[in-house]
């Protein structure tokens, strides 16, 4: 079982690494990474690429997540750690990405199929706080903080292995990092709030509208 699990967390940081939002966009003629905030992941192609696209990158993103976790837990092993750690590794994978020279996303929707994988009321709970948050504000960014950050909280009330608990932690502390570029946007008032378009990226920090 040693063995298993350790192949099994390997194969997540892979699987969790497909940079699944930068191919879809090359296939359309786009390097999502030259446009908003220059991130892979699915908020950044619905802004830019558009709502069909965008949720086509959520969906597998979530599966990047889910998938190794659902395979562990319900045909090799019993819950434990190791369920906790593939699920960690798969998000590293998504925000430091073996195929980009460890840069990548900010792991919310590969998360969310860790945590609806390990307990999918934490993950539909997770889902609902992150709902409630994005029509109450617009602002991805700050509905994907407040989910990560309830994670663990969810994971205690419904009264989750230990093990569960402190991979929901490591999950939270590594999507709030991974979002400090959008702190920083949402203290100085100009993160992108959803249904605006995303720019396309100067040299500089600023953006300008893309010409197509």
């Amino acid at each position: 079982m040693t063995a298993i699990g350790i192949a099994t967390i390997i194969g997540a940081y892979f699987i969790g690494g497909i940079p699944i939002g930068l191919l879809v966009g090359l296939a359309q003629g786009t390097d999502i990474r030259q446009y908003g905030s220059g991130n892979i992941g699915a908020s950044n192609v619905l802004r830019t690429l558009g709502a069909k696209t965008g949720m086509a990158v959520w969906v597998a993103d979530v599966l990047k997540g889910w998938g190794p976790v659902y395979l562990l837990k319900y045909m090799l092993l019993s819950p434990g750690p190791w369920l906790a750690g593939a699920g960690l590794a798969a998000v590293l994978g998504h925000c430091f990405s073996p195929y980009l020279k460890l840069a990548g996303g900010r792991g919310v929707s590969t998360s969310l199929g860790v945590l609806l994988a390990l307990d999918w009321r934490v993950g539909l709970s997770g889902l609902v706080v992150w709902a409630v948050i994005v029509l109450v504000t617009r602002y991805i960014s700050l509905a994907s903080i407040s989910a990560a950050a309830s994670a663990p909280v969810f994971f205690a009330l419904y009264r989750n292995p230990s093990a569960y608990l402190a991979g929901g932690i490591g999950i939270a502390l590594l999507v709030i990092i991974r979002h400090t570029p959008n702190i920083r946007r949402l203290i100085t008032g100009t993160e992108t709030r959803i249904g605006e378009k995303g720019r396309k990226r100067s040299e500089g920090s600023g953006y300008h509208e893309p010409g197509r």
